[in-house]
């Protein structure tokens, strides 16, 4: 079969960010899974491609289109969805990725045909397999109407016994329950596609940037983050010799390893450390970890630093004990201090990520830029969004000014603040944020940032978007 795997164009504020775009790793995987099955898989990527939807469809002819996305991408991918079908009805639709994995039943009203809500890929080739049968089936003019299995390398399978996908039956969608799953089941990525395309992807100063997959979920439970609820909320990670074997194979300087915290088992991270320095592999590493953890291990923080450990996101979130509890981090205040002092004193960037909320005055404002600028930060400050997914949203989803998913970016006010107007609230906001990137501005992360550049990629943006209002 013909398989188009599009990665839809960014949506809202960060789509005129030339500073940091990662690789379309998903559709990497799915390239690299169905090519393995004999498919033929071809990756549209909106992000950067002009070529209109219905000239890619004519073009390539798909029998099927797998879409993935954010939540703040839901309307797009219904858009999309709608497109296909009217230009070719006959192309069977999956839509997969993050957002629908924990919040599927988003797009029981679009025209997607098919829903798959698990993070790994065998699930999603043993579809495949279905859907080639049933197509097969099709062309040889019988009636595929009630044909809900087929024989193959699985034996006599039917879509019921599939897990993790949703799918219609006699006008209804039915639901298959996930499982629990392992990436430690994950191939090498092909990445043809990121090395045709490696200027692209960066990070700020890193760059190019490749991404490395190697866990599902997290061991935390922070009740604003709805990643914890991936793989049915259970943790798993590969073996330290796979991800070394992949960063190993990489032709690249720079490299991010995606987990939502790889800072998770001391024992783990020695081993790691050890067979990067073993196989003498000499990149640059930018990671996600918890305060709590560097602070409590300053000399693996040195160890890792010293085989090339260059920057770490951290969820530093607030400056305080009391709000702090208040998104069950089980990090203080004094563990956000010593973090901070450990990734300076060992040259490793701390990217700090904070949050604003709606019981702030303006004068919390002020407060939150002094704490920041006058530590070593580079920090990224988001609205509190209790976001469709996390353990929170029940909580304050009938408080929502808004449920427009497009505002789900953190960049928006979606709660009601309690001592300033939303307007007011929002100007605070990015008045905090201006003026953390003027202070920020002389970093070596963005010194060789070329803004002539970036002001023709902004250019470039709104011309594409222009030209989207009228062929999507």
């Amino acid at each position: 079969m013909k398989i188009l795997l599009i990665k839809p164009e960014t949506v809202g504020i960060f789509s005129f960010t030339y500073l940091v775009d990662h690789e379309p790793l998903e559709m990497e995987y799915l390239y690299t899974v169905f090519t393995k099955e004999g498919h033929e898989a071809v990756i549209y990527d909106r992000r950067y491609e002009t070529i209109s939807l219905r000239s890619k469809l004519n073009k390539e002819k798909p029998d099927v289109v797998c879409i993935t996305g954010y939540i703040t991408q839901q309307k797009l991918i219904y858009r999309l969805c709608e497109k296909i079908k009217k230009y070719r009805p006959e192309t069977a639709v999956i839509l997969g990725g993050s957002h629908v994995e924990i919040n599927y039943a988003n797009f029981y009203d679009s025209k997607a045909d098919y829903l798959y809500h698990l993070s790994g890929l065998e699930n999603q080739c043993r579809l495949l397999r279905f859907i080639a049968k049933e197509k097969e089936t099709s062309q040889n003019g019988i009636s595929n109407e009630h044909v809900h299995s087929y024989e193959g390398k699985d034996g006599n399978i039917s879509l019921e016994d599939i897990p993790g996908i949703c799918y219609r039956k006699n006008g209804e969608w039915i639901c298959n329950p996930k499982i629990i799953e392992t990436p430690e089941d994950l191939p090498v990525p092909d990445r043809t596609y990121f090395y045709k395309n490696r200027k692209r992807f960066r990070y700020l100063a890193f760059k190019p940037l490749a991404l490395v997959k190697n866990s599902y979920s997290c061991q935390r439970n922070c009740n604003f983050c709805f990643c914890t609820n991936r793989n049915g909320g259970r943790y798993a990670c590969r073996s330290v010799d796979k991800l070394v074997d992949e960063i190993a194979s990489l032709e690249v300087d720079n490299i991010h390893i995606t987990d939502d915290n790889f800072l998770v088992n001391r024992e783990y991270l020695k081993e790691f450390v050890r067979l990067i320095r073993e196989r003498d592999i000499h990149k640059k590493y930018l990671i996600y970890g918890r305060a709590d953890f560097i602070a409590n291990n300053e000399d693996l923080i040195k160890e890792l630093a010293d085989i090339g450990l260059s920057l770490i996101m951290v969820g530093l979130e607030a400056t305080n004990d009391e709000e702090l509890d208040s998104y069950n981090k089980h990090v203080s205040l004094h563990e956000n201090e010593e973090c901070i002092r450990i990734l300076s004193e060992n040259h490793i960037y701390c990217a700090g990520l904070f949050i604003v909320h709606q019981q702030m005055k303006k004068e919390d404002f002020d407060k939150l830029y002094e704490w920041i600028a006058s530590r070593d930060i580079i920090p990224t400050v988001s609205v509190f969004t209790p976001m469709q997914g996390s353990a929170m949203y029940k909580d304050y989803e009938d408080k929502l000014i808004t449920k427009d998913v497009t505002k789900q970016d953190l960049f928006h006010c979606l709660i009601k603040p309690e001592y300033m107007s939303v307007r007011k609230f929002t100007f605070e906001y990015y008045r905090l944020s201006m003026k953390l990137a003027w202070k920020n501005r002389r970093s070596s992360l963005y010194a060789d940032n070329d803004y002539f550049v970036s002001v023709l990629h902004i250019i470039w943006v709104l011309l594409i978007k222009l030209r989207r209002l009228f062929v999507i």
